[in-house]
């Protein structure tokens, strides 16, 4: 299975830590996405005993998070909150944590304590919405998505909303736009629209890799593995989109439109079995 990166909201500069310098040190690795070496620098300094303990547990909660190791990132933000209750960004990436571990009633506690602090980060109402779609209550989701772009309108927009008949015209669009040595290769794989992944998508040995808040999802054995028979792999080789997710990335109408065709692209490579690497040269980015 492979997937769009990126959902709902990573981990935010919003609610750092203190300005030990170790902890600098750490933030800034974070910072320019050197994860692994970050985590790396957190152990070196929790054995050594240097740094604020507490301001390292949470970044190395914030670390395990962007690495997509969620239950890990659950243990060390429920760490910072034994000590320290009212830490703001604990109670918001806690709920993501467990929004990303597909467990939505535990998600929809912790995001509703996040935003009941006085200094609630914005991501908490956004990540409060993401997890209260995946609950069905869906007039109270937007009503956090809304509250979100109120606070942080730089960062957070209500979410574009396009009726269905017209987002699947769209993708029929990107479809056709599609270079024309790739265009074939949608005849032999179905293109589904959802509005939410189901938590059946997240089973296997692939279920740390496909979060609630992906965007698309090529679900199956790529083509160059097809003679390879996968006695393991059931179901048969779709591509999803996630129209809610789609809708919750986007700026605008236009952006959300070029979501559709970069996604659709984006996992049509994946049923190719081109890289990641290989998809801007190919054109298919």
């Amino acid at each position: 299975m492979e997937l769009e990166p990126d959902g709902i909201v990573p981990p935010d500069v919003d609610g750092k830590p203190g300005h030990d310098p170790v902890v600098q040190r750490i933030e800034a690795m974070l910072d320019e996405d050197r994860l692994e070496e970050a985590l790396a620098a957190i152990e070196s300094a929790l054995a050594a005993g240097d740094g604020n303990r507490l301001d390292l547990t949470y970044l190395r909660g914030d670390a395990c998070l962007a690495l997509g190791r969620p239950a890990e990132a659950e243990a060390h933000f429920r760490a910072v909150l034994d000590q320290d209750p009212d830490c703001a960004a604990s109670r918001c990436w806690l709920a993501m944590a467990l929004f990303l571990q597909w467990r939505f009633d535990a998600a929809e506690v912790a995001a509703r304590a996040a935003r009941e602090l006085s200094d609630a980060l914005a991501d908490a109402h956004a990540v409060h919405g993401a997890v209260l779609e995946h609950l069905g209550r869906l007039d109270e989701a937007e009503a956090c998505f809304v509250a979100a772009a109120a606070v942080a309108p730089d960062r957070f927009r209500v979410p574009v909303r396009m009726p269905r008949a017209e987002f699947d015209r769209e993708v029929r669009k990107a479809a056709r736009r599609l270079p024309r040595q790739f265009r074939q290769g949608l005849d032999r794989v179905p293109v589904v629209v959802q509005d939410l992944p189901d938590a059946s998508l997240a089973s296997g040995e692939d279920r740390d890799a496909v979060g609630p808040d992906i965007l698309g999802l090529f679900d199956g054995v790529p083509l160059p593995d097809t003679g390879d028979l996968d006695l393991t792999h059931t179901r048969p080789n779709t591509i999803y989109l996630f129209q809610r997710n789609l809708e919750r990335a986007a700026q605008d109408r236009d952006d959300l439109v070029e979501q559709i065709r970069v996604t659709l692209w984006h996992e049509l490579a994946h049923y190719l079995g081109f890289e990641e690497e290989d998809m801007d040269d190919l054109g298919l980015a």
